[in-house]
């Protein structure tokens, strides 16, 4: 006797009549033949579905799953199998095998034409299988062979034949092969063979419960059908199996990007302000997480905040993480000067309108010395105090005095401390004729007692030079105080070069003349202005031009 189990869901599900039996037998039959149209449909599926995947076109490839006629071979498989027929099994199973091979090689030739792009996400998608493909393949089995047995849902079939996509992986396949691509296609070829088992197992049990084949014993229904698809169950559950694995390694990897992007686009916006994390990059290599964080941000990351985040990074991921920062510079400017976007959280936005308006005070201040221009604004935290340092471009150093006043004036500003660095880069601005922003320009002009001894002090080298060496010509002269000396720096054109002898001697008349403090260092350097009788000192320049000109 048929079990209680069976006997229950064979009275639920919709049963076939007997005069209806034998026609869909016929329709099925019609379904699985190699027909020349059969193979004409796969040609013009597979063509469809490979361009579509080219074009990364999902509206193209589902054009593609209603041309296909895959599924029919399926469903005579599955029949065949179930009632016994062998000559329908065979007759499925050559026209199916032949349709995939076939469904192959064109895919395969469309691969090898030269005008072919990179693998779209379509693609993709269908080279890594997953558990969640397998219930749908069933799904769509049950579906589809239910479509077939009733009339009342039998348009429904074109829908089905969408969602078990049979003709797209095979297109796949082939596209990766033409590439060289074996573990692609080996796992879009994995898709279809999925498919095909799941589709054929679901619809073998649909027409087995409807009475769509018939058993000699009904006591013997659940035997007689493990017996015939034992093995395409076991291979089933163990390709589910595989899946279900591949599932969780996509899940753990998802989340491990999940929580790197967290703590890295955290750790970005902590280490530098208008910075973001503009790309995310990793991989397992000798068991070390080796990780790439593309960065956008106003100027490169230093080493120490590298080793910074990367051991935020062991703390919080992975103790085992290597990090590398790829700094993309870019900056962002308004008519004050540099200003600082970032995602907008309620301490960050203060931070930025805080260091907007010390770029705009700095450019205000330095503006005003010629030459110079602020370049780059960083900032950071230093014992609970904001740090500011300034990359400057000028002719000359911008000096400890200059900094204290930029300094002042940022803290009476801001009402609150700022600690100010600056860092200057040497810059030379010259037009055809001359050096723009010489030295002296940034210099107040003299007046007074130091007017007078700068006077005394250059009357007096030029007094010794010319008893030493009367051909000698002073070009510079700097002095300046120096552990406890006036130390005088001198640059000279002379016939001969100056010994220590004669700079020792010109050093004891100043300190007896100006200042006992003064110590000398002489730069001489060989040239000298001549006549016919003797050397000169120097002559006027304009006299040239003058007799030039006549």
């Amino acid at each position: 006797m048929e079990s209680k189990f069976l006997l229950s869901w064979r009275q639920k599900i919709h049963r076939v009549d007997p005069a209806d039996r034998e026609i869909i037998h016929q329709e099925i039959s019609e379904l699985s033949s190699p027909s020349r149209t059969f193979y004409l449909l796969v040609c013009l599926s597979t063509i469809i579905a490979t361009y579509g995947l080219l074009a990364n076109s999902t509206a193209v490839v589902i054009g593609a799953m209603l041309v296909a006629p895959l599924m029919g071979p399926i469903f005579g498989i599955a029949l065949g199998l179930s009632g016994g027929d062998k000559q329908l099994l065979k007759k499925s199973v050559a026209s199916e095998l032949l349709g995939m091979l076939l469904a192959i090689a064109l895919a395969v030739l469309i691969g090898l034409v030269p005008l072919r792009s990179g693998f779209s996400s379509e693609i993709i998608a269908r080279t890594q299988p997953t558990i969640y493909d397998v219930i749908i393949a069933l799904a769509s089995g049950l579906a589809g062979a239910f479509a077939m047995i009733n009339k009342r849902i039998s348009p429904a079939l074109p829908g089905v034949a969408i969602s078990t996509a049979l003709v797209p992986p095979l297109a796949t396949v082939g596209l990766c092969l033409a590439a060289g691509n074996w573990a692609w296609a080996g796992g879009a070829f994995l898709l279809f063979l999925v498919n095909l088992l799941a589709i054929e197992f679901a619809a073998a049990g649909v027409f087995s419960l409807a009475g769509v084949v018939s058993f000699s014993r009904d006591d013997r229904v659940l035997i007689t059908f493990l017996r015939r698809f034992g093995v395409s169950l076991l291979v089933l559950l163990i390709m589910a199996g595989f899946m279900t694995k591949t599932l969780i390694n996509i899940i753990q990897e998802q989340n491990l990007s999940t929580q790197l992007e967290e703590v890295l686009s955290s750790e970005v916006k902590k280490h530098s302000t208008g910075a973001r994390l503009d790309d995310l990059r990793f991989e397992w290599k000798d068991g070390q997480l080796q990780v790439m964080a593309i960065v956008i941000t106003p100027h490169e990351f230093d080493t120490r905040q590298v080793a910074a985040m990367e051991e935020t990074l062991q703390k919080n991921v992975n103790q085992h993480s290597h990090l590398i920062v790829r700094s993309l510079l870019s900056r962002d400017l308004d008519q004050n000067g540099q200003v600082f976007l970032a995602e907008a959280d309620k301490r960050l936005l203060e931070e930025n309108q805080l260091l907007s308006k010390i770029s705009r005070l700095l450019n205000q201040e330095i503006n005003q010395l010629p030459g110079a221009r602020v370049t780059d604004i960083q900032n950071s935290t230093r014992d609970g105090h904001l740090q500011v340092t300034a990359v400057v471009q000028a002719p000359t150093p911008i000096n400890p005095t200059q900094v204290a006043d930029l300094e002042l004036s940022l803290n009476q500003s801001l009402k609150q401390p700022v600690r100010l660095m600056v860092r200057s880069v040497l810059t030379r601005d010259a037009d055809k004729s001359r050096f723009i922003y010489e030295e002296d320009t940034w210099q107040k002009p003299l007046s007074g007692p130091e007017l007078d001894f700068h006077n005394r002090l250059e009357t007096a080298v030029k007094n010794q030079l010319y008893i030493i060496e009367p051909g000698a010509r002073l070009l510079e002269m700097y002095y300046g105080e120096k552990n406890g000396a006036l130390l005088v720096l001198l640059e000279i054109r002379s016939p001969t070069l100056l010994g220590p002898e004669q700079v020792r001697d010109m050093e004891t008349t100043l300190q007896e003349q100006i200042d006992e403090s003064i110590r000398i260092i002489a730069r001489s350097s060989l040239g000298a202005d001549s006549s016919a009788d003797y050397y000169l000192g120097g002559y006027d320049e304009n006299l040239a031009r003058v007799l030039q000109n006549e």
